[in-house]
């Protein structure tokens, strides 16, 4: 919600609880109201006790300070222990009531647990495989946790001066990340820190720490094993399809595809182009395509993209993830840089 929105939330709640403690305390009624809205607040008021107003045994927080507070203490502090939506919403609803709790709670959970993009990214290694014949045995994956955009890299060997190369190459394309999470390898560990990187370690025999880039592996050797020759020594020629598959492919978590959250726009497939530009493009007398006629025949008609904005933004707010004011805010600017090119 905007600020002038939670403004309006905090004093519409203020303001329901001196209606409620006064019609408890005293029976009294706001002035102004009618039958039916005495009769809802008597049929409301029903459920909380008088004094410090509870709903059965759970007690009433008045304010959204107070609320933020108990968040703050169930979720963020060290015993809150950065639990999600679920446990965290259990926990404090079993003990605390105010108005439109959940959905606080599943908003001040996003805020606090989501990163941008290319802000935490989890590596790992997977082999050795096949050798190939270009002699690699290995491959360095490496997922954004707020895209789950994947990068992934054959590697001859495991060492930690290929393994930092390439390191070195996902932070000339994204940027430095915050944070690196990882297993206990040593590969990893002296060059993430010549990096000056927070790196995070998984436990040990505990994979499912990194989770994400482990289902990374998963998904790129599955694809892979329907794609190699009998002999398994080609794998490398078709990592890179794999890896467009995966960043063009809606993501169960964000219902989003990494391509669009990365670019702001769907991946064009080859078998599209012909569709864009065989009948509208045509070139000039010099042989060339011009820039009207290329912007005309790769960007879709005004209409579809104002539909378009509009779904994306109703889609956002409603699965509730922050990514949603980021993307909503921007998204006219989004469209207006990233068209397609021929």
């Amino acid at each position: 919600p905007s600020g002038h929105q939670t403004a309006e939330h905090v004093i519409d709640t203020s303001k329901k609880w001196e209606e409620i403690y006064a019609f408890i305390s005293a029976g009294s009624y706001p002035s102004g109201y009618d039958k039916a809205q005495r009769q809802n607040l008597r049929r409301y008021a029903s459920k909380f006790k008088q004094k410090e107003l509870f709903v059965g045994t759970r007690r009433v927080v008045k304010t959204m300070d107070d609320a933020r507070k108990i968040f703050h203490e169930f979720h963020s502090s060290p015993i809150g222990g950065h639990t999600g939506t679920h446990k965290t919403l259990n926990a404090v609803c079993s003990r605390f009531y105010w108005f439109g709790m959940t959905v606080d709670i599943k908003t001040w959970v996003c805020i606090n647990c989501l990163y941008c993009l290319w802000e935490l990214i989890g590596i790992d290694l997977t082999g050795p495989l096949p050798k190939t014949s270009s002699g690699f045995q290995y491959i360095l994956t490496a997922t954004d946790y707020f895209s789950k955009w994947v990068e992934a890299f054959p590697l001859k060997t495991k060492s930690a001066s290929e393994v930092a190369q390439h390191l070195c190459s996902i932070i000339y394309r994204h940027g430095c990340p915050k944070r690196i999470l990882s297993d206990q390898g040593r590969e990893f560990v002296n060059e993430v820190s010549l990096l000056q990187i927070e790196r995070s370690v998984t436990a040990a025999y505990h994979p499912q720490t990194n989770g994400l880039d482990e289902k990374t592996n998963d998904n790129i050797k599955r694809a892979l094993r329907k794609l190699v020759n009998d002999q398994q020594n080609n794998w490398d020629l078709y990592l890179e399809p794999t890896l467009f598959s995966l960043r063009s492919k809606v993501h169960t978590t964000t219902k989003y595809t990494p391509f669009f959250l990365m670019y702001g726009r769907e991946a064009v497939f080859p078998s599209e182009v012909p569709i864009l530009c065989h009948s509208v493009c045509t070139k000039n007398s010099s042989g060339k395509i011009s820039p009207s006629t290329r912007r005309a025949c790769t960007s879709d008609p005004p209409e579809t993209q104002h539909a378009r904005k509009g779904g994306i933004a109703k889609n956002l707010i409603l699965t509730g993830w922050s990514i949603v004011a980021c993307l909503a805010s921007q998204m006219d600017r989004m469209f207006y840089f990233f068209l397609p090119s021929c």
